[in-house]
């Protein structure tokens, strides 16, 4: 998840309901923008609002959705979700035992959560480095031999190990300066983390050689404003420098933080592992895109998700770092498996070794008629030159697609500048600029990343196949696609597939058509 940590671009606020906002009043209209109708308040959200006022004009009843989160947490005991979840009547499975509500494919037998893990590319590069560290393209006359060790150099790239390689002495001999500045600013106050930059500049030393680290210190902080306090730029320098000998360290230790889950990773067929443990108090991102997506509407607290019919699977497989294909490919099928008739995929990166388990994994999906909705990533990219991964399935049969590539719109239409984009592997897009949403321990906040477009899709999905259940989920993907045509911009154009944001309101008039013809 290292493109969406990335994914959750930017965290701006976070607030608990009891500091108190109002889903109902004008006010709200900053945090709740992506409900809003262009049409009515110039504001480019997804007319939620008036879909359920023609909802109710048109007298149509909303059938259950099951929608599927793949992600890093969901809080089942969110005052907001708790109603909205899933319950697996098969909870007592031997394979999955104590399933409530979904799956975690990242814990341990005895209920441990795994967090925190490194990147895919320097999982990869740790991986082959006792194989072609050293070596150059001359030394390999097979084609199948070159590929791989193009395919290292572009990991060891992306790894950025090489950085931490050639500088770890001025990193040292940095943090040696910090350190000793450290000491000596203690000496001379008891709250020296509070002391400005501005004025450790003006410590003097009768040694010359501490004055020199001293100094040192001070050039090394340019970044900082003068008046950050010295602890806060300590604290940075250390994490630093903590950071870079924790790289290098580890690069004879072939171990991750997953292999205490005991499962067999480079065995698709090995599948039954995990606990049913989905809450993760270090993460919101998860809970973030459920709220997006199904958060209990009307109901006087919080926010309102987009569908009212949606209920919430959580599937923990995405950690603090980049996702295992393993996961990915097993969570999706779980989904599938248990009912799911759509999956939210806000995740994603650039390098991915066992890449077919996840496009056969999403194939399936396609093939039992499941709708899939991923976010396109967040570094301004462009997804018709760069691949992302998890890669996009082959379409089955033609125009029968049931699978979104979703960017990131702001509330005047245009592209978020950190979405990524593609006139070809990108679909349409979809509010994803400071929006607001559930957090961890019935708290709110507001965020911005392509990770928060795709589960609006995917709530205008369950709604929309809440209203006319007969239809496929090619046709729901469809039906979605068209609500962006009547909604393109300008800005948009040459930027996806349809230039255009997804609309409610327009989606469930499109589908009445459909129906109907």
């Amino acid at each position: 998840m290292n493109t969406i940590r990335n994914l959750a671009c930017v965290l701006v606020s976070v607030f608990s309901i009891q500091i108190g906002w109002s889903q109902t009043t004008t006010t709200s209209i900053s945090k709740n923008w992506h409900h809003e109708n262009r049409n009515t308040t110039q504001v480019w959200g997804v007319s939620t609002l008036d879909a359920y006022q023609w909802l109710k004009k048109e007298n149509v009843n909303l059938k259950p959705i099951i929608v599927a989160v793949i992600d890093g947490d969901l809080d089942v005991n969110h005052e907001d979700l708790k109603m909205k979840l899933w319950q697996n009547p098969n909870a007592n499975n031997k394979h999955y035992p104590n399933a409530n509500h979904g799956w975690n494919y990242l814990g341990t037998k005895d209920g441990q959560l795994i967090t925190k893990v490194g990147t895919e590319s320097f999982r990869e590069y740790k991986r082959l480095r006792p194989k072609y560290e050293g070596k150059k393209r001359e030394n390999f006359t097979k084609a199948e031999d070159l590929k791989e060790f193009e395919y290292f150099l572009a990991v060891k790239a992306d790894s950025k190990i090489q950085g931490y390689l050639n500088f770890f002495p001025y990193i040292k001999l940095t943090y040696e300066a910090y350190a000793l500045t450290d000491s000596l600013l203690a000496l001379t106050s008891s709250n020296h983390n509070a002391i400005p930059l501005k004025e450790v500049g003006s410590l003097k030393n009768a040694d010359t050689t501490a004055q020199q680290y001293i100094d040192a210190a001070v050039r090394s902080s340019y970044k900082f404003a003068d008046t950050t306090s010295w602890g806060t730029i300590f604290d940075f320098q250390k994490s630093e420098y903590l950071t870079a000998v924790k790289r290098i360290e580890s690069l004879n230790n072939t171990s991750n933080p997953r292999d205490s889950i005991g499962d067999k990773q480079d065995n698709i067929k090995d599948k039954y592992y995990g606990n049913s443990q989905l809450v993760d108090s270090s993460s919101y991102h998860g809970t973030f895109v459920a709220g997006l997506i199904g958060a209990a509407r009307n109901n006087g607290i919080g926010i309102d998700g987009i569908a009212e019919n949606a209920l919430l699977m959580g599937i923990r497989a995405v950690p603090d770092g980049d996702e295992f294909d393993k996961d990915v490919a097993l969570a999706i099928r779980f989904a599938v498996d248990h009912g799911a008739n759509i999956i939210n995929m806000s995740f994603g990166k650039y390098f991915s070794p066992h890449s077919k388990w996840v496009t056969d994994a999403m194939q399936y999906a396609l093939k039992k008629n499941v709708l899939v909705v991923q976010a396109a990533g967040n570094d301004a990219k462009d997804l018709d030159v760069v691949t992302k991964y998890p890669e996009a399935p082959s379409v089955i049969k033609k125009k029968q697609d049931s699978y979104l590539m979703v960017g990131a719109s702001t509330r005047t239409g245009s592209r978020a500048k950190f979405s990524n984009f593609g006139s070809k592997n990108v679909h349409l897009f979809a509010p994803g600029d400071k929006v607001t949403s559930t957090m961890t321990a019935n708290e709110y906040g507001t965020a911005s990343g392509t990770s928060f477009s795709a589960p609006i899709v995917s709530g205008i999905g369950a709604v929309v196949w809440g209203a006319y259940p007969k239809l496929k989920a090619y046709e729901v993907a469809d039906i979605i696609k068209s609500s962006a045509l009547r909604n393109t911009t300008s800005e948009l154009e040459g930027q996806a597939i349809v230039p255009g944001t997804a609309n409610l309101l327009d989606a469930l008039k499109i589908a009445k058509d459909y129906v109907g013809k």
